[in-house]
């Protein structure tokens, strides 16, 4: 394991470090309750795979993700936001998580993909019980909670694609059943990357919301700082994702006998690049503890890992997130905590689950 910021990015970034899937057995959840193959988002997915298979996989998706492909969803990304926050306009006490920060990048996110919105509660209950068991099923009971959670993905993702093959629409969930069809990667390879753009796609830009206000109003001078330029969104997202990275650590293989800070390490030796650590390295930033929007490195965090694992979705997670803390300060000044945050009980995610808060 490495907190060290120079560490951890040379892990992330180095071709003798390999992707490493998640602990969750699937000999001990294979088959699906249906009877079919059961399909993890992660582990099926580009993201735990190495060149050339993730090199192949990714550039499916990849321009759907681009710069060019970001600003143009801005002006629609800015319009879900402000229908999201006229929803609290009178409402005084809610729960921002809940009203606010989930339906922003799940609303997004369907429109990328070309899901129906009217499933949004589904998805979002879908996102929650994969923070859960995200970094594996520790006890039977939550083996049991990963097989149901799986099945119903895998079921409702496997039925939206054969819609697709025969009705294909302008969305990137019909460009990736053409390449399922095209022979470019397989059912399950098809079905996964579904699951992982989905619950990646709102369950990060949630987290950066609700962070992002609570860490705002616990430092009041900030907060102030922020209410006078509001133009510091960006700066504010990216301290938000070094004081709490959505996933707190990100788990690499060695691929051949290396040499990393000193030690000797064997192939097939599993190292810990623990990200939320890295991001407070005071050889990299002062004051790491504190949330600074004149800090001049605000960018050199590691929360969106590097190197060819680097985050697909995190210009679009950048966007979503500046537009709304930009939008939900500007519309209600006088935000406050209402009560206590729940967080996700999980050693990976790193995000409240409800947060209440007073609009006025």
């Amino acid at each position: 394991m490495s907190v060290s910021h120079a560490v951890c990015k040379e892990l992330l970034r180095s071709n003798a470090f390999g992707a490493v899937p998640t602990t969750v057995s699937k000999r001990a959840l294979l088959p699906a309750d249906d009877g079919g193959p059961l399909v993890h988002p992660l582990d099926d997915s580009f993201a735990s795979m190495d060149p050339p298979e993730h090199t192949r996989l990714r550039k499916i998706v990849a321009p759907s993700f681009t710069p060019a492909a970001m600003r143009a969803q801005t002006s629609f990304v800015e319009r879900v936001v402000q229908e999201e926050l006229d929803r609290l306009d009178g409402h005084g006490k809610v729960d921002l998580i809940d009203e606010f920060a989930v339906r922003v990048p799940s609303r997004v996110i369907c429109e990328l993909l070309g899901m129906p919105t009217s499933d949004h509660e589904l998805f979002v209950k879908w996102g929650i019980e994969f923070g859960v068991i995200v970094d594996g099923a520790r006890t039977p009971g939550e083996l049991r909670r990963t097989r149901v959670l799986l099945t119903e993905m895998s079921r409702y993702f496997t039925a939206l694609c054969e819609q697709r093959s025969h009705e294909p629409q302008d969305d990137l969930i019909t460009k990736m059943v053409q390449s399922a069809a095209a022979g470019e990667m397989t059912q399950a390879g098809l079905i996964a990357t579904c699951e992982a753009l989905l619950i990646g796609g709102f369950v990060t830009t949630a987290n950066i919301i609700g962070n992002g206000v609570v860490a705002l109003l616990a430092q009041p001078d900030q907060r102030d700082m922020f209410l006078q330029n509001l133009d510091l969104a960006a700066t504010l997202v990216e301290e938000v994702l070094r004081l709490d990275a959505p996933a707190q650590y990100s788990v690499r293989i060695t691929r051949e006998p290396v040499e990393l800070a000193g030690a000797e390490l064997k192939k097939g030796t599993p190292i810990v690049a623990l990200l939320a650590g890295a991001n407070r390295d005071p050889a990299v930033f002062t004051a790491p503890d504190q949330l600074d929007l004149a800090r001049p490195n605000p960018r050199d965090h590691l929360s969106f890992a590097a190197g060819i694992h680097y985050c697909i979705g995190a210009g679009l997670a950048r966007l979503e997130g500046e537009i709304a803390l930009r939008a939900l300060f500007e519309r209600f000044p006088g935000l406050k905590i209402a009560g206590r945050a729940q967080y996700c009980p999980s050693r990976v995610i790193r995000g409240p689950m409800h947060l209440p808060v007073r609009t006025s």
